[in-house]
């Protein structure tokens, strides 16, 4: 089973100016994996990847029962991209800190759920109130 997912995906303008691809599959069911804790009210998937050739790393949201990438101005600037373009994804999950301090920052422009999944892994910082220990 092949861990890297590749995709085209129409750049799109979300809530509050975010712009985004959205993601064609579940990511855990693809990757077997749960999501990550960002912040207290926050998860995604870690992935690090290319967008039109470009790396990338950050992570990916649900939001309304649609799974997101963001791509975030730096990454639209350096892929000469813009909202209404088809873009080349291709992804694949990782751990690696870089991911989880881009994805922390990345999310804070996102509306935030009443409350974040009580599974997800917790891989830095405090652990959410009433979360389970792994």
């Amino acid at each position: 089973m092949t861990r890297s997912q590749s995709f085209p995906a129409e750049l799109v303008e979300g809530h509050k100016g975010v712009t985004v691809v959205i993601v064609p599959f579940d990511p855990e069911r693809q990757w077997r994996e749960k999501p990550v804790r960002l912040d207290a009210r926050r998860d995604g998937w870690l992935v690090e990847g290319l967008v039109n050739e470009v790396p990338f790393e950050g992570y990916i949201g649900q939001r309304w029962g649609r799974f997101f990438i963001i791509v975030d101005r730096g990454l639209r600037e350096a892929a000469g991209v813009a909202v209404g373009d088809t873009l080349s994804i291709v992804v694949k999950p990782t751990r690696a800190a870089s991911a989880l301090t881009i994805a922390r920052e990345q999310c804070k422009v996102t509306t935030a759920p009443k409350r974040g999944r009580p599974d997800a892994i917790e891989l830095g910082g405090r652990p959410r109130r009433g979360a389970k220990a792994r």
